[in-house]
């Protein structure tokens, strides 16, 4: 009776753990997807929500979630998330972030720059102080789901040679 048991508690574990759902995950790179090949109700739902959107570009994060990221009049990245789940789809369900991401005052001509040269990896700016007493920038880039920093001056240069 043991061996019953034992068996039938194997093939249970054996069952469950092989009925585990793969989980695919899409690995960002430097292609922009074609607009064809995002989900209809997804691309719908954008263009009716945000008309004076121009130069979109559309990427898949996982399976299951797609952004579209556009430059807003106030020269800012706006990327909005969609979940391509059937509950989300239906609802529209969106949500919208603006980078970058400002951790203190950062004048304009460095946001600018910043957004110039760095485009949909810019994340955040932060200011700082070099040890000449002079400020620098630290500007937070995702690159294929990867923290850099890269630094940058006042005037929005690319800072190549730190103090």
């Amino acid at each position: 009776m043991k061996k019953i048991f034992c068996a039938a508690i194997i093939l249970a574990i054996a069952y469950t753990i092989n009925a585990q759902e793969v989980v695919t995950t899409y690995k960002a790179t430097n292609t922009e997807f074609n607009s064809s090949q995002v989900p209809v109700t997804i691309k719908t739902n954008f263009e009716t929500s945000y008309p004076t959107a121009t130069t979109v570009t559309w990427m898949p994060m996982t399976s299951d979630w797609w952004y579209a990221t556009y430059k807003s009049d106030n020269n800012r990245i706006v990327r909005v998330y969609y979940n391509t789940q059937p509950w989300y789809m239906m609802r529209g369900e969106s949500f919208k972030a603006s980078l970058p991401v400002l951790n203190t005052y950062v004048p304009d001509v460095v946001i600018t720059n910043a957004i110039n040269t760095y485009g949909n990896n810019l994340y955040s700016i932060t200011r700082r102080v070099s040890n000449g007493n002079e400020e620098v920038y630290h500007v937070t880039l995702i690159k294929n789901g990867v923290s850099e920093i890269t630094l940058m001056n006042a005037q929005g240069v690319v800072y190549t040679d730190l103090k």
